[in-house]
């Protein structure tokens, strides 16, 4: 799977190889799916509008992405794996603000990808990020293994997106970088705990 980088444009895919075409195909589709999201939000558009805007036809987008909700978690990862990595660091980590921060800007776009099956989907891809951070953090620590990573992760990643979530719909009044302590806070704590 190839990691998320932000460009000028959105989101777009780079790895260590590969076939050029594969990966400027990618590029295309996933800053095509970010700039339609930030213009019509993401629950009005479609794969065909992904791949009309790519200028790639709609197997080219099934090709990469598996559909829609895949494709948001994917451009979304590199603040899932932000999220996932500097919560389970020991002093808060700058970039943890700052994509706190990116979200609270875009809070409108944000509210609906957070709900629905958009939701569900980046709440996997947000797990598997955290699992990740968690057998880094126990093979640093050398812990034994204690409680299943992947409870722990869903856990976590639950937490992270109802606090998220109650946030930017308004109905608790804190600053990016209140949020950004909070997660922080919390998770580290129940992380090495369950460890």
């Amino acid at each position: 799977m190839a990691d998320i980088k932000l460009s000028s444009r959105g989101f777009s895919p780079q790895s260590d190889g590969g076939d050029r075409r594969v990966q400027r195909s990618r590029a295309a589709i996933t800053a095509a799916f970010t700039e339609l999201a930030f213009e019509r939000g993401y629950p009005n558009i479609a794969v065909s509008d992904v791949a009309r805007r790519a200028d790639v036809g709609r197997s080219t987008v099934y090709t990469h992405f598996s559909g829609m909700d895949d494709l948001l978690a994917q451009s979304l990862d590199i603040h899932l794996s932000t999220i996932a990595k500097c919560t389970l660091k020991e002093y808060l980590d700058p970039a943890l603000t700052s994509v706190v921060g990116h979200f609270w800007q875009q809070r409108r776009v944000a509210r609906t990808m957070l709900s629905g099956e958009a939701g569900i989907a980046i709440a996997r891809r947000l797990v598997y990020r955290i699992e990740e951070a968690l057998l880094e953090l126990r093979a640093v620590n050398r812990c034994r293994p204690g409680l299943p990573l992947s409870l722990v992760a869903e856990q976590l990643a639950a937490g992270h997106l109802a606090v998220l979530a109650r946030w930017l719909s308004g109905r608790v009044t804190a600053s990016p970088d209140e949020v950004a302590r909070l997660l922080h806070r919390t998770t580290y704590a129940a992380a090495r705990a369950s460890l």
